[in-house]
């Protein structure tokens, strides 16, 4: 750990700085189309803030000295129905909004962050966590031990026809 910065728990007050970390992930990951990442964050909004009152929620900020929310990561914990990977789970992990802001990337802030959340994750009994590798993260998540999983997605369009991404 850096002694510039340290690892928090983030609280209800901190609704607002998590979406700012959810659009500029969104942001960097391309999709710079303002009204669209307004309703991103407006759709967003009540479920984080429902997952921090909650606890389906848990936020994960890294911050500097004087307060200043760096970085940051989410987990949200859903129930999910139980695999023979895993028979007496019937909750699910999945990481999500993991943002480091520009001035502070390239200094393990992400990598202590990412520990955090999987050590909290072993805490509560997880044997597997999921997430979505941007093409800046996954050099990240691969050192860390994640690996490709099986999973595929359709994307459907309004008007019920298929469209490839």
């Amino acid at each position: 750990m850096n002694s510039d910065w340290k690892i928090r728990i983030a609280t209800e007050n901190d609704l607002d700085c998590i979406l700012s970390h959810r659009r500029g992930m969104f942001q960097e990951m391309g999709f710079t189309d303002a009204s669209v990442l307004d309703q991103v964050v407006a759709a967003s909004r009540g479920f984080i803030e429902k997952g921090l009152s909650d606890g389906s929620y848990r936020g994960f900020l890294a911050v500097t000295e004087n307060n200043e929310v760096v970085a940051g990561a989410g987990l949200a914990i859903t129930d999910w129905l139980a695999h023979p990977a895993a028979p007496k789970q019937s909750r699910r992990a999945y990481i999500l909004n993991v943002y480091t802001a520009p001035d502070y990337r390239r200094k393990g802030i992400a990598r202590v962050l990412m520990q955090a959340v999987l050590d909290h994750c072993k805490q509560e009994g997880f044997i597997s966590v999921w997430l979505h590798a941007s093409e800046y993260g996954r050099p990240l998540y691969e050192s860390m031990g994640f690996e490709a999983a099986n999973e595929m997605k359709i994307m459907l369009k309004p008007n019920g026809l298929v469209r490839n991404e």
